[in-house]
């Protein structure tokens, strides 16, 4: 008989769920209740390609806590109980030795629940007499980049009492000191503060270096009876052995922290000058001196504490001056362990605690809220030149910030857990709305918004470069969504650096003044037209348009001239491309596609200039492309490639890429029907499976290999973005059970990776698989025609409820028997025509249950003037649907 506990592990998850605004860097919270990965420091990767090299490195001896929180419950009449909120770090050297000390227990178990911009952590524990949870929260809001560039967040505990008797219930935050880490003069200042109904403090320097690591951090209490301790050795946060004449103890805040539920309202502001603090010259003071040494050492808790033992127990060692002066040497002893470089017992000052507690009666449910703001504005880019960081134009401090965030706390937070729960908001399959929610993380994990206003994601977390064309291709759809004019914004930094000849720029790097010297990939200047058109399409920007339509034509101009036997396809100099470690020639059917969908989209662009001598060029090409894009057809799918009398017959995932872009537009289609859905079936066929995913490409049995397709790395990979890419155009050819299968397959890959956040492909949190958010938009069909003011939709089959996210509102969208609702949450959503792919014969339409007039056309448009404004609904009446 197995008598033993069994344990079942599974892999653990190597990212978090980042916290923090746009461009301000952050902070992940893990599944074992710890915040990791602190990159809101302007170092390392977060800052840099190469940060050894641009002497960007990480902070040295970075604590692996840097701010854990502890519970301490007691109900009446029992003793207390002491849970630490998180797991220690694998390294645990240093930290409160909880094995010797058995009250001081994790909770056995957490459940994290991360629904991005919000994350939910339930600690199980039966021996608890209240349930406890979190939910950390990131001020994301939709069409508010103000306040979604706010660089903090949010940790709201709810505590119920479950029991019979009143429990006194406290919650304590230790951090310890990031600012100027590293650094070897830190001048730390730290400062308590009571506002109303809260209490902060606020950790800075009095150094006026700009180092990427100066600034402040602050954390707030809101809620509750608050105690604190506003600066101290970090080890008295943690645990060390004091021994001296007079005994032996283990010295931490947390002892007195379980006794009481409070912390003692001490500590310093800043670290006194402690050069004359040495047992020698302790020895040669003069009794004043002794009584002034001793009320100092005793405003800091680590003083305080030793002091307090022996003032309970027996004050008669320490009433005499000898006795105070042992007393104040002991404490020498120690600081001089503390400030020894290499001693076991260092420590830096400068650490704080802040402590809620409340009371609750039986049933009673209660909840108490923490806040941290930082404010570092030296963000130095690799050039030398300080870029700094938007949040600078709002806030001065990070007292501001967490100030800003209580005083707005009920505008912002709900708004973005009301975002959290609308992504969720379908019955379409769980792998759906997990793969668009998650990916939203690495706009917080990986962008740069600077001091000026510039914005760019890097391509991947430290890799490459920001707004990589043939990235931001695929990953700006929920950006464009959600922050119009983020999207916006780099599209016009792009645009600047367009070569003469009409070549679009690859990447910036290593900041926004600069962008690197890959011109030659030529699936990029189609991607970049195909964009400007989305963005138009979807925004209505007039401005916008006219500033990029002199980009358009160059860059269109520039790919035409890639045609050199005059069939309407790029046949020359295509090998470079987002393969970029995969050679094509000849005219590639991904390249053609691409070109096909950006004549598709420039005719559109030149309508809306008025510009009839483009119209009616790219017209023509178009059709001489449609006709020749035909020869690249081998009866089953399109060949990989074709160059004269030659042809690779691989098999592409990615060969209608063109044609997926300019479908979710709306645009009208360059291929056959029948075409495509034999393509669909060649590549789901020889590209992918259940155990194997998506790959990118592969060689049906009796099609002859060719040397640099041949085992190809990148052929064989699977990339999250491209196959999210696949599932939505499944989806858009009416392939919902194959779509749902693999989007289901991705996301099984990556849980199994313990990486649901951090989707690699040429770096960590790829930008790519925001593509996911595309197959939200291929269930339901949704397109926007800002100028012509037409929206049109159609539900997928088997999936009766949806959330739409457009630049200027956000809703849902609900069928149920003959009746189809939109409603408008936030900001508008307007239109004069509207095309419903659902539903039987139009019978009427209401606003708020009012009807309004309406006409429809033989092509199915209908014509009505709507304006829903948040809180609207819209209801479409049909007959037989």
């Amino acid at each position: 008989m197995n008598h033993m506990r069994t344990i079942i592990q599974r892999t653990p998850e190597f990212a978090g769920m980042a916290l923090g605004g746009i461009g301000t860097g952050t902070v992940e919270i893990f599944p074992d209740g710890r915040l990791n990965n602190w990159s809101i420091f302007n170092r390392g990767k977060w800052a840099s390609r190469s940060p050894e090299q641009d002497h960007l490195e990480d902070i040295p001896d970075f604590p692996e806590e840097l701010l854990c929180f502890y519970l301490r419950t007691c109900a009446e009449g029992g003793e207390p109980i002491v849970r630490k909120l998180s797991y220690d770090s694998p390294n645990r050297l240093g930290y409160f030795r909880s094995a010797m000390y058995s009250w001081m227990k994790c909770v056995p178990e957490i459940a994290w629940t991360p629904n991005f911009p919000a994350a939910l952590l339930e600690y199980r524990d039966p021996d608890l007499p209240v349930r406890v949870s979190a939910e950390y929260v990131s001020p994301f809001v939709p069409h508010n980049a103000r306040i979604s560039g706010t660089p903090g967040f949010s940790v709201n505990y709810t505590i119920a009492n479950c029991g019979q008797r009143p429990v006194t219930v406290s919650l304590l935050g230790l951090m310890q000191n990031p600012v100027c880490r590293g650094v070897p003069r830190r001048e730390l200042v730290n400062r308590f503060s009571r506002l109303s109904g809260a209490s902060m403090i606020t950790m800075s320097s009095a150094s006026e270096e700009a180092l990427p690591q100066n600034g402040s951090v602050s954390l707030m209490a809101v809620g509750g009876e608050h105690s604190y301790i506003c600066g101290d050795f970090e080890a008295y946060l943690k645990a060390y052995v004091l021994g001296w004449e007079l005994g032996t103890t283990e010295e931490s805040c947390l002892f007195d922290f379980r006794k009481t539920g409070r912390l003692p309202n001490l500590g310093w502001e800043s670290l006194p000058d402690l050069s004359e603090f040495t047992p020698d010259k302790i020895d040669k003071m003069e009794e004043g001196q002794i009584e002034a040494w001793l009320a100092l050492m005793l405003k800091a808790a680590w003083g305080a504490n030793p002091w307090k033992r022996l003032c309970e127990l027996d004050p008669c060692p320490v009433e005499t001056i000898e006795g105070k002066r042992t007393f104040l040497k002991m404490l020498a002893n120690q600081y001089q362990e503390f400030t020894a470089p290499n001693h076991p017992e260092h420590s830096e000052w400068g650490g704080c605690g802040l402590c809620s507690a409340v009371t609750l009666q039986p049933g009673e449910t209660k909840e108490l809220s923490f806040l941290l703001g930082w404010y570092f504005p030296h963000h130095i880019s690799p050039t030398g030149q300080t870029v700094g960081h938007q949040y600078e134009n709002w806030f001065s401090n990070s007292g501001e910030v967490c100030s800003f965030l209580a005083e707005n706390y009920q505008s912002i937070f709900p708004k973005a857990k009301e975002f959290s729960q609308l992504l969720g908001e379908t019955d379409a399959p769980a792998a759906f709305p997990r793969g668009w929610t998650a990916h939203l993380n690495t706009l917080l994990k990986c962008s740069w918004w600077t001091k000026n206003g510039d914005f760019g994601i890097w391509e991947g977390f430290g890799s490459c470069g920001f707004h990589t064309t043939d990235i931001t291709y695929h990953g700006s759809w929920g950006l464009l969504a959600l922050f119009p004019e983020l999207q916006l914004r780099q599209m016009r930094m792009g645009a600047k650096f367009q070569r003469k000849d009409g070549r679009v720029h690859h990447f910036f790097t290593p900041d926004f003044s600069a962008v690197d010297e890959g011109f030659d990939r030529v699936d990029m200047n189609p991607q970049f037209v195909l964009m400007v058109c989305r963005d138009y399409l979807w925004t209505g920007d007039r401005q916008y348009l006219a500033e990029l339509w002199p980009h358009v034509v160059l860059a269109m101009e520039n790919t035409a001239l890639l045609d050199s036997d005059g069939d309407g396809l790029p046949d020359t100099d295509t090998k470079a491309n987002t393969y970029d470690a995969w050679k094509f020639q000849g005219a590639p059917a991904y390249i053609a596609s691409l070109w096909l969908g950006a004549l598709t989209a420039g005719i559109r662009l030149a309508a809306e200039m008025e510009e009839t001598d483009f119209v009616q060029k790219w017209s023509r090409l178009l059709e001489k492309g449609k006709a020749s894009f035909a020869k690249l057809w081998n009866g089953s799918y399109y060949s990989l490639w074709v160059d004269g009398a030659l042809r690779d017959e691989c098999c592409m995932s990615d060969q209608l890429d063109g044609l997926w872009y300019s479908t979710l537009m709306g645009l009208p289609s360059f291929v056959e029907e029948s075409y495509v859905s034999q393509t669909l079936d060649s590549i789901l066929k020889w590209n992918f499976n259940g155990e194997n995913g998506l790959i990118n490409a592969s060689y049906p049995p009796n099609a002859a290999p060719t040397l640099y397709t041949y085992q190809n790395v990148q052929a064989l990979a699977n990339w999250s973005g491209i196959e999210y890419a696949f599932a939505s155009l499944l989806l858009e050819y009416g392939r919902f059970t194959e779509a749902s299968e693999l989007a289901g397959i991705v996301e099984k890959r990556y849980w199994y990776a313990g990486r649901i956040f951090n989707h690699e492909e040429c770096g960590d949190y790829y930008y790519r698989p925001l593509s996911s958010w595309t197959m939200m938009l291929s269930l339901s069909h949704f397109r926007l025609d800002g100028p012509k003011k037409r929206l049109s939709f159609s539900l997928t089959p088997g999936v009766h409820c949806i959330p739409w996210f457009a630049p200027a509102g956000y809703g849902t969208i609900q069928m149920e028997n003959n009746e189809i609702k939109i409603s408008c949450l936030e900001g508008s959503l307007a239109f004069a025509e509207l095309f419903c792919g659902n539903g039987g014969k139009l019978t009427a339409i209401s606003v708020n249950q009012q009807n309004v007039p309406f006409s429809c056309s033989e092509d199915g448009t209908i014509r009505t003037e709507v304006s829903l404004q948040c809180g609207d609904g819209l209801s479409l009446h049909f007959r037989n649907a």
